[in-house]
């Protein structure tokens, strides 16, 4: 169907409305074709803004769609026209909210909204929180709080406790957690009771609730703390690395670990790329990380090779293809 394209009889005025205070002037619309779509009979109007415009009457605002219908009579104080509702209010009354659907304005009140994706609006009635998707359906308001929207999903509150709903109203996580992170290359991680754990988007339990460390997955595997031990879990919750380590961090692409007071590093297949024999470890560096064994200093390169033994006073960071060393001549 031919589109209709609306042109408005006057300059219309983007921050307020057109002419309002000039009682000698009255606005309408008509279509492309001229046929009048609305009678001029406003005092002023605002421009059209996701299939509905802001009119004025003696004072009082209303709301008009595209076919001239006005679908809220001018009866209020104040109108705020946004993409995805339209705020009313009258003087000492708090404002309410019409939500917007596939070009209907629909007439429920709502006490706050917030747009959390072009598919679904977030809507507060009596305190709770609920949902709108975009042919107008709504998700009963239940939960406390709305927070952490990100992608599909859409951390929620209830009870003073934590969980996630995708962008149809659907529960992915229930809400019974302390603390819960929003999804994240497919991973939420949620706490309980001082534990941690990991959900996949499908709601399943990846990793059970019961490790000490607030952990996330990258290059599909996760470090995770259990009873002061450190390992190494695949995306799927099995164990690739023992939990064993005293310590454990990423370096580089690699992984350094601690047995004891001893240092090394293993790749993230749990394979150990060096002895866990070293002083120390520092980051690297051009491919080149420093090492300390037996209080002296030299290099190793990601395959595990010392490409300086340890012999050196001081070793620094490899730049621009050179590192720094010292030994000490003399007393």
């Amino acid at each position: 169907m031919k589109r209709i394209i609306l042109l408005v009889l006057m300059l219309i005025v983007k921050t307020g409305f057109a002419q309002a205070n000039d009682k000698t002037f009255k606005y309408g619309f008509v279509d492309q074709t001229g046929k009048e779509i609305v009678p001029c009979k406003y005092d002023g109007i605002t421009a059209f803004e996701n299939g509905f415009a802001v009119v004025q009457l003696k004072g009082k605002s209303g709301v008009v769609d595209k076919t001239g219908k006005e679908v809220i009579r001018c009866i209020y104080d104040e109108i705020i026209n946004k993409q995805n509702w339209i705020t009313v209010s009258n003087k000492n009354a708090k404002a309410q909210y019409l939500i917007k659907s596939s070009d209907v304005l629909l007439t429920k009140k709502y006490d706050d909204a917030k747009t959390l994706s072009p598919e679904i609006t977030a809507v507060k009635l009596n305190n709770k929180w609920g949902f709108i998707d975009v042919v107008g359906e709504e998700i009963t308001p239940n939960y406390d709080e709305i927070i952490d929207f990100a992608d599909r999903f859409v951390v929620v509150k209830l009870n003073g406790k934590f969980g996630i709903v995708d962008q149809i109203g659907k529960e992915v996580v229930p809400p019974i957690y302390d603390r819960v992170q929003n999804f994240k290359e497919g991973f939420a991680v949620v706490e309980s009771n001082n534990k941690f754990g990991v959900i996949s988007e499908e709601g399943k339990i990846v990793v059970p609730v019961k490790y000490d460390m607030n952990f996330y997955f990258k290059d599909n595997v996760s470090i995770v703390k259990q009873e002061n031990k450190y390992g190494i879990l695949d995306n799927d919750g099995k164990e690739i690395a023992s939990i064993k380590y005293d310590f454990m961090i990423l370096n580089d692409d690699l992984i350094q670990v601690k047995l004891v007071d001893k240092y090394g590093l293993i790749d993230k297949t749990g394979k150990e790329i060096t002895p866990i024999k070293y002083d120390g470890i520092e980051s690297f560096k051009d491919g080149i990380a420093v090492i300390k064994l037996d209080g002296k200093y030299g290099f190793i390169d990601k395959e595990g090779k010392e490409i300086v033994v340890p012999k050196y006073e001081k070793a620094d960071d490899f730049k621009d293809g050179l590192g720094t060393v010292r030994i000490q001549v003399g007393k």
